[in-house]
């Protein structure tokens, strides 16, 4: 087991009252595994992966990475788990003026000591597994919205972390790019043994993963808290693409 939510609840006053974003919400992920959430948006999805960062701390409940309470980490546990071990990919993710492609990726490298030449190494390694090599030198502006979305799943992974966080995976893109972006995500699944946690707006049957929850009104409708018998949908995973180890 990779991440288990406990019981998680989290609420947010507002000027209209107060909002429940998460309502006694559970699940367990595991290494190699890819599991999606999908609903409206409002629904707690992102708040879910933010509490799953470590980013929230939810008003009650327990997060655990690898057996142990998030709530219990030392502040230096803490930071190495953001830093290290978990991997974010936020929807309208923003990007900072004047960098490149390859710049943007290498980023999270930079801030925690890594040497510049081997962060843009390990940039350039991570572009080629999300087969967006040839985007290393070109501006943001430059890039589709498939081609963004690779470059920010390459910037999630450079610190090659065990758990793998994607809001909004495929909101926006063609049916194509949904395929593959989706199917990017089930090979690092399956090949880096990598937890994958993606919500969307979108379909069910866009999300190929398995298991897929429904999420509405902070809860994952159908879905028991512990054994998740009460699961959706069972989707074979796409072909896989490239791996770390052809970088």
């Amino acid at each position: 087991m990779i991440l288990r939510l406990e019981q998680i609840c989290k609420s947010y006053e507002r000027r209209a009252g107060r909002k429940v974003a998460l309502d006694s919400v559970s699940l367990e992920l595991n290494r190699g595994q890819i599991m999606g959430i999908f609903g409206p948006s409002g629904s707690g999805k992102t708040t879910l992966l933010r509490v799953a960062a470590g980013l929230e701390a939810p008003d009650s409940g327990a997060v655990l990475y690898k057996g142990e309470r998030m709530d219990e980490m030392s502040v230096i546990q803490h930071r190495r788990y953001r830093r290290r071990e978990v991997g974010c990919v936020w929807a309208g993710e923003a990007w900072l003026p004047g960098m490149s492609v390859c710049d943007h990726v290498e980023l999270p490298l930079l801030i925690d000591g890594c040497e510049n030449r081997s962060a843009r190494r390990v940039a350039r390694k991570f572009l080629f597994v999300c087969e967006a090599e040839e985007c290393a030198d070109m501006d943001p502006e430059e890039l589709s919205d498939g081609e963004r979305q690779r470059v920010a799943i390459a910037r999630a992974l450079v610190t090659e972390p065990r758990l793998l966080l994607v809001d909004g995976a495929v909101s926006g893109l063609s049916v194509v790019e949904q395929e593959e972006i989706m199917a990017l995500l089930a090979s690092l699944a399956s090949d880096a043994k990598v937890a994958v946690l993606v919500a969307d707006t979108g379909a069910s049957e866009i999300l190929r993963a398995d298991p897929v929850f429904y999420m509405r009104d902070g809860k994952l409708i159908g879905a028991d808290p512990v054994d998740q018998t009460g699961k959706l949908y069972t989707l074979p995973a796409p072909t896989s693409h490239r791996s770390a180890a052809d970088a």
